[in-house]
């Protein structure tokens, strides 16, 4: 069996679509399948590896030139020609920074330590959206291609901080609170405990977890906000109080988490659609804008929609 298989990177494996050949993990001195030929990895997936600092897969060699002509081809379509200005340098730099900070709270054995240095980093990023409130304006400008957790929330952080913007929240320090929310909307994942041996279900379940978790998390460091404790904890309540993990409804929801849940929902219906950026984004608005519409404040909804519309 020596000299079948062949590495491939984890970076080159675009998550939602569909793969062209066998996947293989190696496990005990073994090649074992992980993904047959037209499954697809998950986010969860990817952060598993990605958390894990498991940088490459395996592929058999007769698969590898088709391998990589899916890869570059998936890469293309799902990044596209979005026809706005690339993005500012600034905010660029900006991102950068917040996602290599963002990226030590899940590989670091001390994820407290990473989140007070999360905090600064946050404020730098809301700071350059805030300068450039009109530069950014496309959507191409806010987000890239979530592959996994962190550049999901990144792309949270920067579309809670340009909606509440646009919304007319204009104090610094409320922007900044959105910002910092965004980023650590997640952060309570690297709490969960996920066995190889689960199941997608049971991870799922055991996801539900996470804004809880984060705020544990967060409750431990004494410079961290509640108004950000109140966007992680309740970041995936529902208006019609089917959300969790309080089932809570309306206006028991914190104002500027109605945001954030927003911005989260509509990166996650990004990833998981297929097609170029701009493509995923006009799906992502439908779907907010019809199956997805009874999970948010109406008012706040109209608003975002009104504005993501304008970025596409």
């Amino acid at each position: 069996m020596a000299g079948k298989y062949v590495t491939c990177n984890l970076e080159e494996i675009v998550v939602g679509e569909p793969l062209p050949c066998n996947l293989f993990i190696f496990i005990n001195f073994r090649f074992i399948t992980y993904l047959l030929a037209g499954d697809s990895l998950s986010r969860d997936a990817y952060d598993r590896f990605d958390f894990k600092k498991v940088k490459t897969l395996f592929i058999l060699a007769a698969d590898q030139a088709r391998f990589e002509a899916w890869s570059a081809k998936a890469k293309a379509l799902v990044k596209g020609a979005t026809g706005g200005p690339p993005m500012l340098p600034e905010i660029a730099k900006a991102r950068d920074e917040a996602r290599r900070k963002a990226m030590d709270i899940f590989q670091s054995g001390h994820p407290d330590k990473a989140i007070a240095q999360t905090l600064q980093v946050s404020k730098n990023l809301v700071d350059e959206v805030m300068k450039h409130p009109y530069a950014v304006k496309s959507l191409s400008q806010l987000q890239g291609f979530s592959q996994g957790t962190v550049d999901h929330s990144v792309n949270v952080s920067v579309l809670s901080v340009y909606l509440a913007m646009q919304m007319g929240y204009s104090h610094a320090i409320i922007l900044q609170q959105v910002g910092t929310g965004g980023l650590l909307h997640d952060v309570g994942k690297t709490q969960v405990k996920i066995l190889d041996e689960d199941s997608v279900s049971v991870i799922s379940e055991k996801m539900k977890a996470h804004p809880e978790l984060g705020v544990k998390m967060l409750d431990a460091q004494q410079k961290v906000p509640n108004e950000v404790k109140l966007i992680v904890g309740q970041h995936h309540e529902h208006h019609d109080g089917t959300g969790y993990p309080k089932k809570l409804k309306g206006a028991q929801i914190y104002d500027l988490a109605k945001i954030v849940s927003i911005a989260n929902v509509f990166d996650e219906l990004v990833t998981a659609a297929s097609g170029t950026l701009v493509e995923r984004q006009r799906h992502a608005i439908k779907q907010l804008d019809g199956p997805e519409a009874h999970k948010f404040d109406p008012q706040k909804l109209e608003k975002s929609l009104k504005i993501l519309k304008l970025g596409v």
